[in-house]
């Protein structure tokens, strides 16, 4: 015996010492200074390059998950269609839809907390023990003192059944809450779409005013060309000077500088473009013009209306609503802590063994069989009594994080309806803004054939000319960007009244 306690101490000191041993060597894992760069792999030592270079080791094992679709090169992709491929490659959609089937997931668990658990279990063995056994000292025999050891297999199979029956409402409160963040978690799938349109949509929209710029300052091009040939032939006629053509080929010089700044911002938008889809940023993809797209005719009258029916279909702000009802049945829940609850258990096991017990004090040695079948059904109720002030805690987290969640949905319904009231103003200004920017257009560029035509008669000057050329490109400008805006503005207005909700609502 004291063998035994002496292997057992032993066997536990060598436990610590190996368990503090572990725990020492992980910090091996990092570097061993806040100024050493770090070089190494997951679960192995770090190593120190020797050198202040903070790199890391490439990892050539890494899936690279950025989305390659197969488009036509030919083709020439709509509004509509980007989106399409955007919703099948990006993965903010695929995030999103995987966050609702886990919440979905939650609610399953909630209601398999009304059925009852069964369990089988197995337990078996080998177990040897020793018991001191006092000797006897009688008229007839003297027995000394002994120990009787008893060693044998075991084997129980057991099959267990709990059953909660009641708990005053504790599991409803749960799954009424899973209900609601399952809810939350669709409506926000949902969002994660109306989201992507509206990314799409802008940068669709940033990228056409871009390739319209480019296409104007092209045009300036050839118009600067064309003054700098009237010049030319004036001064072959003696009737301009070599300053005059001075002046023409630094304003074709100029147009040419604001082209090659143009066609850099087209590719900036472009690129954006393709990050709102979600998409390489090495695709090339042909995008259909926006030339032929009609800009909305007005704007809704009622705002107050547009207000209220935008909130309640908003998606953002119905999951808001969910999560309250959610938190409040998170009171629900807490106050059922204070209750008991009352469960049935049932149990049924059979006991194999054969065991060995020997008696040193006679020298001697039996055996013994086991099979033995036992069952129980038992009724349990638990009631807590004291718990050092958990669930008082517990009652109070429940309330506050149930009112915090009050004021957020409040608080986003006043955010809401600000955006709502504030995309509307910014598209009857960009409505505004796009008919004022036609007349202009049409003004200048009637001025600048005017003042092309006067030169080219000998009845005007280069100055004028450049002049005039400044305004139509200016105005020209003017009309893609407000054109761009006023899209914009409209799918900002869309998206925030809650109703961007597919392709082909712009």
């Amino acid at each position: 015996m004291p063998g035994v306690h002496l292997m057992t101490r032993l066997a536990a000191v060598l436990l610590v010492i190996v368990l503090a041993a572990c725990s020492s060597s992980a910090l091996n894992l990092a570097s061993k200074s806040a100024t050493t760069p770090y070089r190494g792999t997951a679960g192995q030592p770090a190593a120190d390059p020797g050198v202040a270079d903070y790199g890391v080791t490439p990892d050539p094992n890494m899936p690279i998950a950025i989305a390659a679709p197969k488009l036509d090169p030919n083709h020439s992709y709509s509004l509509p269609e980007l989106i399409n491929i955007a919703q099948l490659a990006n993965p903010a959609t695929q995030a999103a839809w995987q966050r609702a089937r886990e919440a979905a997931a939650a609610t399953g668990i909630a209601e398999a907390s009304y059925l009852p658990l069964i369990t089988a279990d197995v337990l078996a063995g080998y177990a040897v023990t020793s018991n001191t056994a006092p000797g006897i000292d009688g008229l007839l025999i003297t027995v000394p003192n002994g120990t009787i050891t008893t060693s044998g297999a075991q084997a129980v199979p057991s099959l267990a059944v709990k059953w909660l029956l009641f708990d005053f409402g504790a599991r409803d409160a749960a799954l009424a809450g899973a209900q609601q963040l399952s809810f939350a978690a669709n409506v926000g799938f949902n969002a994660a779409h109306q989201k992507l349109i509206y990314d799409v949509s802008s940068a669709f929209f940033q990228f056409s005013a871009a390739r319209s710029q480019t296409r104007i300052d092209r045009e300036a091009l050839n118009n600067a060309k064309v003054v700098l040939e009237a010049a030319e032939a004036r001064l072959g006629q003696g009737v301009a000077t070599t300053m005059e053509v001075a002046q023409a080929k630094q304003q074709v010089a100029q147009a040419e500088f604001d082209l090659t700044g143009a066609s850099g911002r087209e590719r900036s938008t472009y690129s954006i473009l393709l990050g709102a889809m979600g998409i390489s940023p090495t695709t090339s993809i042909k995008v259909q013009d926006l030339a032929g797209k009609s800009l909305p005719r007005q704007v809704p009258t009622n705002l107050d209306q547009l207000i209220v029916a935008s909130l309640q279909r908003r998606p953002d702000v119905q999951a808001s609503l969910a999560q309250m009802k959610a938190s409040e049945q998170g009171i629900a829940a807490a106050q059922a802590e204070f209750l008991p609850k009352v469960a049935v258990t049932g149990t049924v096991n059979r006991t194999f063994g054969s065991y060995s017990i020997s008696d040193s004090r006679f020298g001697s040695t039996a055996t013994l069989d086991v099979n033995q079948p036992n069952a129980a059904v038992l009724l349990g109720v638990t009631m807590p009594i004291f718990d050092g002030g958990m669930r008082e805690a517990r009652m109070d987290a429940a309330v506050s994080a149930a009112a915090a969640s009050q004021h957020d949905f409040a608080r986003l319904q006043s955010v809401a309806a600000q955006e709502i009231v504030v995309a509307y103003d910014v598209l009857r200004t960009s409505l505004s803004a796009n008919a004022a920017a036609a007349e202009l257009v049409n003004a200048a560029q009637t001025n600048y054939e005017a003042a092309l035509d006067y030169y080219k008669n000998g009845l005007g000057t280069l100055a004028d000319i450049s002049v005039a050329q400044t305004g139509l490109l200016k105005a020209q400008y003017a009309q893609a960007q407000a054109r761009s805006d006023a899209f914009v503005a409209a799918a900002t207005l869309a998206f925030a009244t809650g109703s961007l909700t597919n392709a082909n609502s712009l």
